[in-house]
């Protein structure tokens, strides 16, 4: 793929996603959470391709379709990092009282 592309792809996944899904989580573990979560499934598509012999075309497209959507979340995730719930001190207290 040419750079430019991959761009492009990105790009209309971020739009994709941001209609789909237009509320971001504001807490900065959640964030990471949804970006880890895409990486995870480019890797399980990459690991069935080696272990499970998952048709090479296929399994090139799924792992550049996951790969655009981990891009399009670290750039959201980027965008929003600014905006990140910092107030922790509920959250634990909220914790303590359970243990």
């Amino acid at each position: 793929m040419k750079r430019s592309d991959i761009w492009q792809q990105i790009g209309l996944e971020l739009q994709r996603a941001k209609k789909e899904h237009p509320n971001w989580p504001d807490h900065v573990v959640a964030q990471a959470a949804t970006v880890s979560e895409e990486a995870c499934e480019l890797l399980k598509e990459a690991l069935q391709m080696k272990y499970e012999k998952t048709d090479a075309a296929t399994s090139i497209e799924a792992m550049k379709q996951e790969a655009i959507q981990t891009a399009a979340m670290a750039i959201r995730f980027l965008e929003n990092l600014k905006e990140v719930n910092t107030d922790f001190s509920q959250q634990t207290q909220n914790n303590d009282r359970s243990n």
